[in-house]
């Protein structure tokens, strides 16, 4: 994928991975990126930031997004697609976290979980696929987690959800596949990045697991979307997950136990969610 004069939409996209991937795209000379977020403040600090940044580069559309709300999501869809003809490379990253123990979350709390980590993308695929396979370019890009392919203490709900959104990507490539559309798609799999998203959260050996640095993330995501790659596993060590599993539960949970997996979670603080009115605004810089 050339990612210069590309349409790039970018969900979770005023903050975080999502923001760095908005910036590393530009400087590849994306002509168009839509950038959907709950944060309105956040919103209004990317425009204000690319104004200064990039004043003669890509044309930059920021949206409030809230997710959770389907009607929403195919709404400002619908206006993103009749705006600028086309998305070329979609990327779902928003996430949310609630990092409380099973019995401690409310049903509320699950329910959102699912369908900002889960269903959204569900959402955002079905309407921006069909115009990929018509214009025969299309990259999905789907930002999930290490904790879609292990269960983690106090992480329930995510973790489901994160399976979940796995899941889904891999029954996508299937299709793809097998109906032969000229599209591709990448999973990616982290284990926690200092976003601020897992404030709190430790790590017992960081040099077998690091807590991972976001603009090194975001680098290597880029480079797996330039090389067509269908998965994206950090660090290394993420990528025996599936071996690990061929071994007795006994074994399986004691090694986790080893690399100190089931207790990162014990000083988890994390960062505020919130949704603000409804709001959409726009920023048109000049083009290439």
């Amino acid at each position: 994928m050339n990612i210069k004069n590309q349409n790039v939409l970018i969900t979770g996209g005023a903050s975080g991975i999502g923001k760095l991937m908005a910036i590393e795209m530009a400087k590849k000379g994306a002509k168009n990126i839509v950038v959907w977020d709950v944060n309105q403040d956040n919103l209004n600090k990317m425009k204000k930031e690319w104004l200064l940044d990039h004043p003669n580069s890509t044309n930059l559309i920021v949206q409030f997004c809230d997710l959770s709300n389907k009607e929403m999501v195919y709404d400002l869809a619908k206006n993103v697609l009749e705006e600028i003809g086309t998305i070329d490379i979609l990327v779902n990253n928003a996430g949310i976290v609630s990092g409380k123990s099973f019995l401690e979350i409310s049903d509320e709390q699950i329910i959102k979980t699912f369908q900002v980590n889960a269903l959204a993308h569900f959402w955002t695929v079905r309407v921006f696929l069909p115009k990929m396979i018509e214009n025969r370019n299309g990259f999905i890009v789907n930002i999930v987690s290490a904790a879609g392919m292990i269960g983690v203490y106090k992480q329930s709900d995510y973790g489901a959800s994160k399976f979940a959104a796995f899941g889904f990507d891999e029954s996508l490539r299937m299709e793809i596949r097998r109906n032969q559309w000229p599209v591709k798609n990448l999973v990616v799999c982290p284990y926690y990045i200092n976003t601020g998203m897992f404030d709190g959260v430790k790590t017992r050996w960081p040099w077998i697991l690091p807590i991972l640095d976001q603009h090194k993330v975001v680098k290597k995501i880029i480079r797996a979307i330039e090389k067509d790659k269908k998965r994206l596993y950090m660090p290394w060590i993420v990528y025996f997950l599936p071996i690990l599993r061929l071994f007795p539960v006994g074994f399986f949970d004691f090694f986790i136990d080893l690399l100190g997996v089931n207790h990162t979670m014990d000083e988890f603080k994390g960062r505020n969610q919130k949704i603000e009115e409804p709001a959409i605004s726009r920023m048109q810089v000049a083009k290439n």
